[in-house]
This record gives C-alpha cells, structure tokens and sequence, in this order.
C-alpha cells in the first residue's frame, strides 16, 4: 500500500457525494495527525518509546509534507522532550489543510469552494472516483477475507476505528472487528503505543474541542 497513512485515512473520512469529511474536526484532525506520525516512525525518522518521541537514524520519506514535520519535530527534540499526545494536540488544527494540500499535489482530490448563506466552505472530491472507491474498500475487503495484512494496513485500520464517531468508517462485522482486534497486539510496540495515545488525544480533544 501507499506509504501516505494519511492520505489513506482522509479518503476514508470522505463522503465523495458532499465532499465533506464524515468525522467532527478533533476526531479527524488527531486522526491525520496520528497518520503522519505513523508515517514517519515507519521510515525511521522518528523513535517512539514509552510514550515519547526521538529522532531515528533514517531520513524522513521523500515527501514535501513529512520532511517539513520531521524537521521541525527534531527542531522541538534539541530544546525539550515531547510525548506523542503533545504532538497530536500541536497538529491537530493543521493537518488537514496539510494533508489535502499533499493530495491534491498529487492529483489525488480537488478542492471546491461552496457558497451558501453568505458562507464559504471547502470541499474535496476524488479526482478518479473509482480508484479512490476501491482504495477505500480495501482494508474492509483484506480484513473481511483474512487476507494477509500488514502492519501498516492494521494501523490504518485500527486509526480508522478510533476515530470514529458514531457510524463506522469501515465495512466490517463483529467478526472483522475480532479480526482486528487480534491483529493490532502483534504490532511493534511503537505502532501500539501510537494507537493507545491516539485514543487518549481523541477523547480529550472531544471534550474541549476549543483546547
């Protein structure tokens, strides 16, 4: 799968009839924001361990977006140490913008402007509907016929879950659901501590959306 957690994760918030996001703005701003966390851990840019953040030993992926956040993630390393709600709750106002900008670089979504009752909203539609239809049922489908999935697409998957407000963002039953659930313990330790910090970010950003 592609690399861009992110990317992958707002397609799925996305309604591709309204071209808006079916999640509220904490919920999907701390979503992206652990996406791109994840991004950089698996290229090795970023460290996590009990709960903090460190600089990895890898260059961040050749992306415009995830060079930026490194470079200002290690800037913030040298001056204080920093734990990974810290950093969900710093970007969580950002990231769309960030992440819709990346796609749309890459052909991927377009933005429209809306304007009704004297108000203007931004919207985003998949520039290849199908395509993007098909990407985002493939963790259902993966996760729905056992199909090999790899740790990346069970972060995604796990993301995807946590996020969720009241209806599913994911196409799965009880059964894909226990599925998951036995999947997402045999995950680096990182990657579970990225999702059990997820959690805690989206809880508390639900609570003082204006924090």
């Amino acid at each position: 799968m592609s690399p861009a957690l992110a990317d992958e994760l707002f397609l799925i918030t996305l309604d591709f009839q309204t071209g808006k996001c079916k999640l509220p703005d904490p919920a999907l701003g701390i979503g992206l924001s652990a996406a791109l966390l994840s991004e950089l851990v698996f290229s090795g840019s970023l460290v996590v361990g009990e709960e903090k953040l460190h600089v990895g030993e890898y260059p961040p992926p050749a992306d415009r977006l995830t060079e930026t956040l490194f470079e200002q993630t290690r800037n913030d390393l040298y001056r204080q140490d920093l734990t990974i709600c810290e950093w969900l709750a710093a970007h969580r106002r950002l990231v769309t913008d960030l992440v819709t900008d990346r796609m749309v670089r890459a052909d991927e979504i377009r933005r429209s402007q809306v304007k009704r009752l004297g108000r203007t909203s931004v919207r985003y539609f998949p520039t290849k509907p199908a395509e993007a239809f098909i990407r985002v049922q493939r963790l259902s489908s993966y996760l729905r016929t056992r199909i090999e999935v790899s740790a990346a697409d069970a972060l995604l998957a796990a993301l995807a879950e946590l996020v969720t407000a009241s209806k599913p963002l994911l196409d799965l039953d009880e059964s894909d659901r226990e599925y998951l659930g036995q999947l997402v313990p045999l995950l680096p330790q990182p990657l579970r501590e990225v999702l059990d910090s997820t959690e805690t970010a989206v809880v508390a950003a639900m609570r003082n959306p204006n924090s």
